[in-house]
């Protein structure tokens, strides 16, 4: 039984001794712990999101104006969008096209664009 649980039984208890004071102190304490779950549930995502953040940056490398990412079979990913990643921490795949005139490199997110004579 969880907390919650718990504090609903409670609740249920003292309701039916009628002392709509306590029952109200009850209800606050119940709607208390669901705040505080819900808080840190959000702190948990939040944990997570930077330890993969870690994680990323750490597989990270600079290729020109792009990231590529090590994977863990030693092949790269990419490429990444350098704007995206250092301003927003978000790993967003870019867009090669190519033509006489080089190859052209776009990210949808950002709108970033630039050329690569490689």
């Amino acid at each position: 039984m969880g907390i919650l649980d718990n504090a609903k039984e409670v609740a249920d208890l003292v309701k039916k001794y009628n002392d709509l004071d306590f029952y109200q102190k009850i209800v606050d304490i119940r709607d208390e712990i669901f705040q505080l779950r819900e808080e840190n549930l959000a702190l948990r995502q939040r944990v997570k999101e930077l330890e993969d953040s870690e994680d990323i940056s750490s597989r990270l490398r600079r290729a020109g104006n792009v990231y590529k990412l090590k994977e863990s079979d030693d092949s790269e990913s990419g490429p990444y969008c350098m704007t995206c990643w250092d301003a927003d921490r978000k790993l967003v795949n870019l867009i090669l096209s190519k033509d006489r005139w080089g190859t052209h490199i776009k990210c949808n997110r950002c709108n970033k664009k630039t050329v690569s004579n490689k």
